[in-house]
């Protein structure tokens, strides 16, 4: 597995009552925290599977700036093919970029299968990510929790039902809502999970320089590729 044990905080609604009797601010915190503890990452190559995993957290050149700390890992598939990984997590959590794509001369198709695991102190649904039509352009969301806000996922490719089958330790409640399949290649395949943002919230920007620099260097790789 690849881990991140990054943390999402999800807003949740105090009742109307505490609200009007309570002249002070209410002692828990109106939010319920989930954990993104890592994907489970598996390539299937030439009727081969392979499970990338890491051992402390994201590896591989990387940096912390402005808030931000990034991670990149290049991963050689054959003499002449490498699995390009980019990680990027804003300090302040409630946020998760992830890129793969295939670098070298020869590229053959890889299927890679990612499943998002999280886990919390409370029970956690069950269900899957959704479809939600009715917002502009749609998006991907699931509910952890009963009364409190979505983990939104934006993708590139297929979302299906995960085959990671886990659940409870005693302390930790897990869970793996869907899994995320992308035929890789040259272009990037993306995966951005995210907390449902207040209607007067603002995205991350940091998340947007993320999109921006994966963009850049397939660009630059494009163009390398041109001059030689």
């Amino acid at each position: 597995m690849i881990k991140i044990d990054a943390r999402f905080k999800l807003l949740e609604p105090l009742p109307t009552y505490l609200l009007a009797c309570s002249p002070s601010p209410v002692a828990r915190p109106p939010y319920r925290e989930l954990t993104l503890r890592g994907f489970d990452v598996r390539l299937e190559r030439g009727g081969r599977t392979l499970e990338l995993s890491t051992t402390n957290g994201p590896n591989g050149d990387g940096f912390h700036s402005r808030g931000l700390a990034f991670a990149r890992r290049v991963v050689p598939l054959a003499s002449d093919m490498s699995l390009e990984q980019q990680i990027v997590l804003p300090n302040v959590g409630d946020a998760v970029g992830i890129s793969w794509r295939l670098l070298g001369n020869r590229i053959t198709p890889v299927r890679l299968t990612t499943t998002p695991i999280f886990s919390s102190a409370e029970p956690i649904s069950s269900e899957i990510f959704v479809f939600e039509a009715e917002h502009d352009g749609g998006r991907l969301t699931w509910l952890p929790f009963r009364r409190a806000g979505k983990i939104i996922v934006d993708a590139n490719g297929q979302c299906i039902e995960p085959a990671v089958a886990i659940g409870s330790d005693g302390q930790e409640n897990t869970a793996a809502p869907s899994a995320f399949v992308f035929d890789l290649g040259r272009r990037p395949a993306l995966l951005l999970l995210s907390v449902e943002l207040p209607t007067s919230g603002a995205a991350d920007p940091l998340i947007g320089e993320f999109l921006a620099n994966v963009a850049n260097s397939q660009r630059e790789d494009r163009n390398l590729g041109a001059a030689a």
